[in-house]
């Protein structure tokens, strides 16, 4: 779905002055802002001036100096705009390290694109490619954008990411008195509020990245704003709490779900013997599957609005929008209840949807059918998704979904280590010259199955480079693969493979030492020093991780180091290790499970001598003896 904001970033303003800016020299800036940062905002300032429910003016002024090679990234600056959100000046300049003005941005230095998709898309960008200098030196640029459809207020942060420090940043809303505009913030401190839209930020140190930080946390200062009453292209809206803008949304969905006759029909008949609702709305799914393809279609507000049912019907085609509505309509047709609904997608990055905070931070939609028993939720764009299934996209966060008497956010089913799950057998042949054989066949379910059922629709050569570099078993062979998808609510994928490994054990005299190498994922403790900042969390999505090796040992070999059990237990999950021996025959049973839970960041050393003492086990070699 085409976010009119999130999906396009910033929107930016006014003119540069004529002037050269020795202010901006690198000695200027404090020396504590230069701790741990790789760029400093010297300015980062943004003006959204709201003249009417649907028109606004955005101003953006930012000075960044790029300290080093990590920085490179903010030297190019990309500009996103449509038929609602016009660009109306763009300006830049770039100092060297002396503040001294090098090269003011003209117009044949601003490029202006079509993007490099296959979609029909009233989309635009325009990127300033500043002229590079040595490091460090400053970039100055200011953009003015016009709104001509007010669905989005802007949404600010002085700081975007670790390794940022900043000198100065403003935020302001200008706003006519009848306007009711909507803010909410996080981490900002009373001090930075100057007045009822205004913000003001100084000093702000970089912060360091760490490791195992929950999903979507966020510690710097941020000010989500939204409207109350909109206005875009001819629709008015009220945002004032989600059951209304859930109301909004049915004016754009209005008289698009009706079906020809025939497709009704068609329907009917291939539902007929079904038992049940679960079975019919699984038939649904999969005619939608086999009937349809992806197609992002997105010009003014058609990047909100879908296609209606009987367009997607003819043409067979549509984006996440017009297929959503499709399937509601087909299931509507077949009496059974089923809702659009609106989400935030992507594995990596959620924006918070909170009930006191109504807003349109929405980049996909979807759908959910209730039953008796639980509610379906369909991914309607992929033609191999498993039925039900959400995956990492869209699995275990708010949804906005539309009812007849308007939005009402649910949250969707999560998949913590009771479903995510790993299961491996392994038959380990090793030789008495530290060669060997291993066939493997695995079980992977949830989450750890979506690349497995990914590759498997892919060919031969992309899957064998895959495990190349997956497995680190050090040197070895491919001999066969196998991966075999079973689609279901909780999806599995069966992976069988050989490989032969021609330096498994290092051979000295009469003895093979044997590492212990699974084929399983291995999590590495942090190596931070530095005192803890942030709430711990293991993994953002729980997992359990089991593995038994059955290990044949050459002829007249015998295990020299035999070890007690190992058992772990820690607020973060549990780990197992144990070792039993038949004649000839050696069997390691490893077991690793791991929650989502998070914790304060005093609990990071619990962590950490967690994964370290998971780690020691996992290093521990077998010593056969001849």
């Amino acid at each position: 779905m085409k976010n009119h904001f999130l999906c396009t970033l910033l929107a930016f303003g006014q003119l540069l002055p004529l002037s050269a800016q020795t202010e901006y020299a690198v000695t200027n800036i404090p020396a504590d802002l230069l701790k741990n940062a790789d760029l400093v905002f010297r300015k980062n300032d943004l003006t959204f001036e709201i003249t009417s429910p649907g028109t606004a003016i955005e101003t953006e002024h930012v000075v960044i100096t790029l300290l080093n090679e990590r920085a490179v990234d903010y030297n190019d600056q990309v500009f996103w705009y449509d038929q609602i959100r016009k660009i109306e000046d763009i300006e830049g300049t770039v100092y060297d390290a002396t503040g001294k003005q090098v090269r003011k941005i003209k117009k044949k230095d601003i490029s202006d694109q079509k993007p490099l998709e296959q979609f029909v898309s009233d989309t635009r960008v325009k990127s300033v490619n500043f002229p590079r200098l040595p490091f460090p030196y400053t970039i100055e640029y200011k953009v003015v954008t016009k709104h001509l459809g007010l669905l989005h207020y802007p949404v600010f942060q002085p700081q975007q990411a670790a390794r940022q420090a900043v000198e100065s940043a403003t935020f302001q809303i200008l706003a006519p008195p009848e306007m009711k505009v909507r803010f909410k913030e996080k981490n900002v401190l009373p001090d930075q509020k100057k007045g009822p839209f205004k913000w003001h930020f100084v000093h702000l140190s970089a912060l360091v990245s760490e490791l195992y930080v929950p999903l979507g946390f966020e510690s710097w200062p941020s000010i989500m704003t939204a409207p109350t009453q909109f206005s875009i292209e001819g629709f008015e809206g009220d945002m004032s709490s989600w059951q209304s803008f859930g109301q909004f949304m049915q004016k754009l969905n209005a008289g698009k779900t009706e079906l020809p006759a025939e497709t009704r029909e068609k329907l009917l008949e291939i539902t007929k013997d079904c038992p049940d609702t679960l079975c019919k709305v699984r038939r649904v799914y999969e005619f939608l599957q086999n009937s349809t393809r992806y197609y992002f279609v997105g010009l003014g507000i058609g990047g909100w609005q879908p296609m209606s049912a009987e367009e997607v019907n003819r043409f067979k085609y549509s984006d996440c929008k017009g297929l959503s509505n499709y399937t509601v309509a087909m299931l509507n047709a077949l009496g059974l209840p089923a809702y659009y609904a609106l989400i935030q997608a992507t594995a990596s990055e959620q924006r918070s949807l909170e009930a006191d905070f109504p807003n349109p931070y929405f980049n996909h939609a979807t759908i959910c059918v209730p039953t008796q028993s639980d509610t379906i939720w369909l991914e309607c764009t992929s033609q191999q998704e498993s039925f039900g299934f959400l995956s990492d996209f869209t699995d275990d966060r708010p949804a906005l979904v539309i009812f007849p008497e308007g939005g009402k956010l649910v949250q969707t089913p999560r998949y913590d280590e009771t479903v995510n799950t790993v299961q491996l057998n392994n038959q380990l042949t090793l030789h008495a010259d530290g060669s060997a054989n291993l066939q493997s066949v695995g079980v992977y379910q949830g989450l750890p199955q979506v690349e497995l059922a990914y590759l498997s629709e892919t060919d031969v050569e992309k899957r064998n480079k895959y495990f190349y570099n997956y497995l680190k078993l050090g040197d070895f062979v491919l001999k066969s693969l196998d991966l075999k998808r079973k689609n279901d609510r909780i999806p599995q994928v069966e992976q069988t493979l050989s490989l032969e490994l021609p330096k498994m054990a290092s051979v000295s005299g009469k003895r093979l030492f044997l590492p212990l190498k699974f084929l399983t994922k291995k999590y590495e403790p942090s190596t931070a020093q530095a005192p803890r900042e942030f709430p711990v969390q293991a993994i953002s999505r729980g997992i359990t991780e089991e593995e038994t090796t059955v290990i044949s040992i050459p002829a007249g070999y015998t295990l020299e180091n035999p070890f007690a059990p190992i058992v772990l237990k820690s607020e973060f999950g549990t780990f197992e290790l144990t070792l039993s021996q038949n004649s000839g025959e050696i069997t390691l049973h490893r077991k690793l499970v791991l929650n989502n839970s998070i914790h304060p960041k005093e609990q990071f050393e619990s962590l950490q001598n967690f994964l370290k003492s998971v780690l020691k086990a996992d290093q521990t070699k077998l010593v056969l003896v001849h």
